[in-house]
């Protein structure tokens, strides 16, 4: 499959998972959820995923970055991985009565508990899944992601709806689990089988070592927000924070995840023919922040009447939230790949020091929000992307050797493109249209106006991503003309 072929599945995959988790987190919230059950949720999810870190260990990106695979070694991997799946999940079924006494919230085990038990599924699709992605088999990754994803939160939804509360997500979270592993394996079957002896999985235990290094400084970085959150403000505030960034960033996913996924097996390809990776790392970045940047730009400027419209009067505290953490997103888009290029590159022991030290940024600045207040501590989200940025743009200028300055008039080019993105809702609040009483017509009218002014800044400044657009339109439209011509 081409890259650009890839990319579109990818993107197919992406948006339809979007659709799902955005459309049941809408139903949910708006009709069965208050913020205290989500907060209640969203902090037994970050506990578990703080264990999680053991779960892969860099499986998935030892093997889809791997040159050449010996097919006898595939069982004994699968084997590794849900020995550590396994053990994840008892020790997040230990640990759930020390965190419910921490919260002072016992309703946490049972929620952990549920979590754990995906855990003794989830490793089973870990192969197979990344089999898929080294042989750039995006179409069938496509069926794993979506019917998981629809799996899981029609679960979810069913259950809310029955009155099981915070409870419904967790249930959700497991009937995710099993289908992406009952899926995965019937396009890609792969039985787990013990290795008689280490000799087999050794070079994978030895990249797996450092990799949970960066794994575990990763899931402190990330997975503590609503930790920190939760202790300090409280499971409401927890809620708004947690639904707030969880908007941002599945639009990120929407929007530009899908390319990442592409790109990573592509850069592997580049890197074992010995060819430099300036040039297409900067094209990369001018397609993630062209597309990113004008979707955050919509999202900060229409947070209030979002929030309403979807969630209703019981979440508009998420509003304010909203756009402080959209602006954020704009930074932690600017730098993509920031963790797999180094590993392609073996720099993963620098890698750990580097991560380390983004790891004990995020603790600190949140933190220091948080006891200010809930608003504040979306605006430490700001502050921590631009340090973010800092240590990841000199980081990788230096590893892959492009220039700060050819960074930056890619980043101008997109800027311009994402004001002008941005420019009918400007306009529309500059006349006096009050965002909170902007209806769903309008809204989506001025979206759509942006989006054209987009699309015309795009060609008229002749960015890169132009090109990209124009040619994932034509991968699309391509073979559906073709397929009404015969």
């Amino acid at each position: 499959m081409s890259i650009r072929n890839a990319a579109v599945w990818s993107l197919a995959a992406q948006y339809a998972t979007f659709v799902i988790q955005f459309a049941a987190s809408v139903i949910i919230s708006r009709l069965f959820l208050l913020p205290s059950d989500v907060g209640l949720f969203s902090i037994a999810l970050a506990a578990s995923m703080l264990v999680s870190i053991f779960q892969d260990m860099g499986i998935t990106r030892f093997i889809s970055g791997q040159p050449e695979m010996r097919p006898e070694a595939v069982p004994h991997y699968a084997s590794v991985s849900v020995s550590i799946g396994w053990t994840v999940a008892l020790a997040i079924a230990a640990t759930s009565p020390f965190v419910a006494s921490f919260y002072k919230e016992p309703a946490l085990i049972h929620l952990l508990w549920l979590i754990a038990g995906s855990y003794l599924v989830m490793p089973y699709a870990t192969v197979p899944a990344a089999l898929l992605v080294k042989d750039m088999d995006f179409r069938a990754l496509f069926k794993v992601n979506a019917g998981s994803a629809f799996a899981g939160n029609a679960t979810a939804i069913a259950l809310a709806a029955s009155g099981f509360g915070a409870a419904s997500l967790a249930w959700g979270v497991l009937a995710t689990a099993l289908a992406r592993a009952t899926i995965a394996n019937l396009i890609h079957p792969v039985r787990p089988r013990m290795p008689s002896h280490l000799k087999t999985v050794k070079p994978m235990l030895g990249f797996s070592s450092m990799s949970f290094v960066l794994s575990a400084s990763g899931a402190v970085g990330q997975r503590s927000q609503d930790l920190i959150v939760g202790r300090l403000l409280g499971l409401a505030a927890t809620g708004l924070f947690s639904r707030a960034s969880a908007l941002a960033g599945q639009l990120t996913t929407l929007v530009t995840g899908a390319i990442g996924n592409v790109f990573y097996p592509a850069f592997a390809r580049k890197r074992d023919a010995g060819e430099p990776l300036a040039a297409p790392y900067l094209h990369l970045v001018a397609c993630y922040t062209a597309l990113n940047w004008a979707a955050m730009t919509g999202l900060a400027l229409c947070a209030e009447p979002l929030v309403m419209l979807l969630y209703g009067p019981n979440w508009i505290g998420a509003a304010p939230l909203l756009r402080w953490t959209a602006l954020a997103e704009m930074f932690f888009v600017a730098i993509p790949l920031q963790m797999d290029i180094p590993l392609l590159l073996g720099q993963i022991k620098k890698l750990v020091w580097v991560n380390l030290l983004d790891t004990a940024a995020a603790v600190v600045i949140l933190a220091i929000g948080c006891t200010i207040g809930l608003e504040q501590a979306a605006q430490s989200r700001l502050a921590y992307g631009l340090v973010w940025w800092s240590i990841y743009a000199l980081y990788l200028s230096g590893i892959i050797g492009f220039r700060i300055d050819r960074l930056l008039m890619v980043y101008l080019r997109s800027a311009i493109c994402a004001l002008a993105a941005g420019l009918p809702l400007i306009t529309a609040y500059s006349l006096g249209m009050r965002g909170a009483e902007m209806g769903l017509p309008v809204l989506l009218a001025l979206c759509g106006l942006g989006v054209l002014s987009w699309l015309a800044t795009l060609a008229l400044t002749r960015h890169p991503a132009w090109a990209e657009v124009r040619g994932a339109v034509g991968a699309i439209a391509g073979p559906l003309f073709a397929r009404s011509a015969g």
